[in-house]
């Protein structure tokens, strides 16, 4: 805490913006300036009632094309903004760019958005990065924003109960049934004696985007099965709300 408010004040984090590097002053919300908080799509309209996609005004259901084609074992989920370029900069730069101070504005947005659905969360937890990966990167971006998220809600935080057992393949050009092979035994509850952790538990996953929800659904069948009472996710970032005609008109195009 002591070090964190020393460099604080050695590299104040709220002078620059997060996405665009403008000079800012401390009362921007997010540390982000007026041109990038109205250039990101915040995700303020209709969602998806199940995974928390942004869907269209003049779209039928209440469940995305994707939900209702597709079985999901968590409860529901939660987004704060839809996935296009502007978000995709900044994921970039805090993923792979080292600009970790920004898990912690991104941490600030998700529990802006969490608290007012007055969900009860007994443990939150990030979806794990397979320890191969995260020794090369630095450092797991969703543990960083589940960190952060945990203390802003005042709720217990583990970064060890949920591991991943195989570096799987890059997911970003696998097809929706290639990501869920891809990550079908993935991940693992560590060891028998955690059970008792998570038992009856309300889990609250994190991770920065969400797509298909291969990653999500492989986290939350193991938690299930080793006991969990109930699986909600949040990400920053989520993908479109493709109807299957957007589909098939991509199918065609290529």
């Amino acid at each position: 805490m002591i070090l964190k408010k020393v460099t604080e004040l050695l590299f104040p984090s709220n002078i620059y913006c997060i996405s665009c590097r403008s000079i800012i002053d401390d009362s921007r919300p997010y540390a982000l300036c007026d041109d990038c908080a109205r250039s990101f799509h915040w995700a303020n309209g209709r969602t998806c009632a199940k995974c928390g996609k942004m869907i269209q005004d003049d779209y039928r259901h209440d469940i995305c094309a994707d939900c209702r084609e597709n079985g999901h074992y968590f409860e529901k989920g939660y987004s704060c903004v839809q996935y296009g370029i502007f978000e995709r900069e900044l994921l970039l730069s805090f993923k792979y760019g080292g600009k970790t101070y920004i898990g912690e504005k991104i941490a600030q947005i998700m529990a802006d958005r969490i608290r007012p659905e007055g969900i009860e969360i007994d443990l939150v937890l990030p979806v794990p990065m397979h320890k191969g990966k995260k020794e090369k990167r630095g450092y797991n971006q969703s543990e960083i924003i589940s960190g952060q998220l945990a203390k802003k809600l005042s709720v217990r935080h583990s970064s060890r109960l949920l591991v991943r057992t195989e570096n799987t393949t890059a997911m970003s050009r696998l097809a929706p049934e290639e990501r869920r092979m891809n990550v079908e035994n993935a991940f693992a509850v560590a060891g028998d004696a955690v059970n008792k952790i998570i038992a009856g538990k309300q889990i609250l996953l994190v991770d920065d985007i969400y797509t298909t929800g291969s990653t999500i659904d492989a986290c939350s069948r193991v938690l299930l099965k080793a006991g969990a009472g109930e699986v909600r996710f949040i990400t920053f970032a989520s993908g479109a709300n493709f109807t299957p005609w957007d589909k098939a008109a991509a199918q065609v195009c290529g």
